[in-house]
């Protein structure tokens, strides 16, 4: 092991626990707390891939149970954003704070349910979600699609 001073701090010239390359310099309060195990960035990308070897797979798939939110690997389906814009809504916009308006227990947290109704709703990406009273929350009973002309009118 090299020791290197810098300024108030004293370095070690790190070499990697598998293939013995140098690594990088790491300050020695830190090395002492790792326990002198160093491994370089390819050998822990290397050790990651060969003991998952599903990793890859687990990482393109999207982090829930339906698959349509939007990740890099697709654009997601229109209503899944429309489905995330409407409870940001409810948390963000300070209108909508100001009111108290949420969204109904059925929606907040499923996806799914939100989905099987607009699609019995007759819901098309051209229409927008309108609540029917400006004052209630976001509901089946409270909610419908309309165009954007209609949803202007109702304020």
């Amino acid at each position: 092991m090299e020791y290197v001073k810098r300024g108030r701090w004293n370095y070690v010239v790190a070499l990697c626990s598998q293939c013995q390359t140098v690594s990088k310099e790491v300050r020695i309060d830190q090395w002492k707390s790792k326990k002198c195990k160093w491994i370089c960035l390819p050998c822990a990308k290397k050790e990651t891939y060969t003991q998952r070897p599903n990793v890859k797979e687990k990482l393109s798939r999207a982090k829930t149970k339906h698959g349509e939110s939007k990740n890099k690997n697709s654009k997601g389906h229109w209503l899944y954003g429309r489905w995330q814009k409407m409870k940001r809504r409810c948390k963000e916009y300070p209108t909508y704070v100001a009111k108290n308006i949420q969204v109904c227990e059925e929606w907040k947290n499923n996806y799914v349910e939100f989905k099987q109704w607009a699609e019995a709703n007759n819901a098309a990406q051209s229409l927008e979600l309108d609540r029917i009273n400006n004052f209630g929350d976001y509901c089946p009973e409270n909610c419908r699609w309309v165009t954007h002309k209609v949803n202007c009118q109702n304020r």
